[in-house]
């Protein structure tokens, strides 16, 4: 009997102690961790004489992902591919091309046990017999200044479109050494919504070839694809001659433009048109309608994208124009020096100016000597002045814009404005 409650104390013993120490639930949380190339056999730029290339991943890769995510340039027809567990082991059968880089590229198609991705994709180089060193290099613009600091996708062609290499940059430059010297397409896209590949429209693209032998440059420049067409947007008068034409986007040029009064059929005169960007500054004759159509034709952006015409109607105001021109503001400005002796002075005024409605003066503010200056170019309200002959070094002069002059409509400056200046240009 007494065995029997030893036996029983003791049963009880451990049934309170599996009590106080229950484990958890097998499993754990879930592994999300990205597997990455962490070694290679040989080396990177190493000599693959031997014909046997191993890569070693940072966990064990499913075998299943192997297909289609293993690319080999210059191409490989007879090779073999295994897998154990972290360690990926290439087999070369084919001859080797003498003194060659071949790049080994490990796509995102490559994963894990648990179905994550490679980290990235990875591109290894080795050789065969003496290293080919060409190098593409250039610097990154970006349309979007946002995308800067945002990852690149680059993929490297061949001439016949087998890829050479991939890789990942950022920043404002890149580099891809160790090619062998031939003729490329360089492809670069942002993934900005991390799918894996190019969207039109969404993403910025780039595409170019280029022949690469020792140290070779080429730009790239991240655009977006834009199909829009360029179309009138709104109009705005200014004054009873002066109209503001904005644009739905900036283009580079167009062929005509027109102005149709309701009430007459003859076109309005343009007296001066500018075109900046998505503005475009026009100078008319008075306006004799209340209801006008504006005609442009031929429309083009600096994408190439043609539009043949695009028109907008707008109210017009008859009445006369009585307000006094304003100078804005000048480059450079007032009590500034400038590092050239026949510099370009910038005049903005708050309408359009005529060159002969203009009345300036450039003298020497010590001697009071004039000197002669000429209007070079009038883009809308900007006037460009240029003194006609070169200034005295280190001599300071003052440019007048006297209040004689006038708008389109007779109104006056209220009074003189002057740009004080000293050029001083160092030998």
């Amino acid at each position: 009997m007494k065995l029997f409650k030893y036996i029983g104390w003791f049963l009880l013993i451990i049934g309170l102690s599996a009590c106080g120490s229950k484990r958890g639930p097998t499993g754990g949380e879930a592994d999300l961790d990205k597997p990455t190339v962490v070694s290679s056999s040989p080396l990177e730029m190493g000599d693959i004489s031997g014909k046997i290339i191993e890569i070693d991943f940072s966990k064990p890769m499913d075998k299943a992902s192997i297909t289609n995510s293993i690319y080999i340039y210059p191409p490989v027809s007879q090779r073999r591919i295994s897998l154990t567990r972290a360690t990926l082991k290439i087999e070369i059968e084919d001859d080797l091309l003498p003194d060659t880089n071949y790049f080994v590229t490990l796509s995102t198609r490559l994963k894990d046990f648990r179905g994550n991705i490679l980290d990235k994709a990875h591109t290894l180089a080795f050789r065969s017999g003496k290293a080919q060193n060409a190098l593409l290099s250039g610097l990154i613009e970006y349309e979007d200044p946002l995308d800067k600091g945002t990852a690149i996708s680059l993929s490297l062609f061949s001439a016949d479109s087998l890829l050479v290499m991939m890789d990942e940059v950022t920043g404002d430059s890149f580099e891809l050494p160790n090619l062998n010297p031939a003729s490329y397409t360089l492809r670069a896209y942002i993934d900005k919504n991390l799918n894996g590949r190019y969207d039109l429209v969404q993403e910025p693209f780039f595409e170019e070839s280029v022949s690469v032998s020792g140290r070779s440059n080429l730009n790239i420049a991240m655009t977006y694809v834009d199909t829009t067409l360029a179309q009138i947007r709104s109009v705005r008068q200014v004054s009873p001659h002066e109209l503001e034409i904005t644009l739905n986007k900036a283009i580079a040029k167009f062929s005509t433009l027109e102005i149709l009064s309701e009430n007459s059929t003859e076109r309005t005169e343009i007296l001066h048109q500018y075109l900046d960007k998505d503005k475009l500054y026009v100078l008319t004759s008075k306006l004799d309608s209340t209801r006008v159509t504006i005609k442009m034709r031929n429309l083009e952006d600096f994408k190439g994208n043609f539009s043949v015409e695009s028109s907008v109607q707008f109210l017009a105001q008859s009445s006369s124009d009585t307000t006094p021109p304003q100078l804005l503001s000048t480059i450079p400005r007032s009590g500034a020096t400038v590092n050239d002796l026949r510099p370009k002075l910038e005049l903005t005024f708050s309408e359009i100016m005529t060159g002969k409605n203009l009345k300036i003066s450039l003298v020497a503010s010590d001697t009071k000597k004039e000197v002669p200056v000429e209007i070079l170019n009038i883009q809308g309200r900007k006037v460009i002045v240029q003194p006609s002959q070169e200034l005295t070094n280190y001599r300071s002069y003052s440019l007048t814009i006297l209040k004689e002059s006038t708008d389109y409509s007779g109104n006056e400056l209220q009074e003189d404005r002057e740009l004080i200046f000293l050029p001083i240009k160092r030998q």
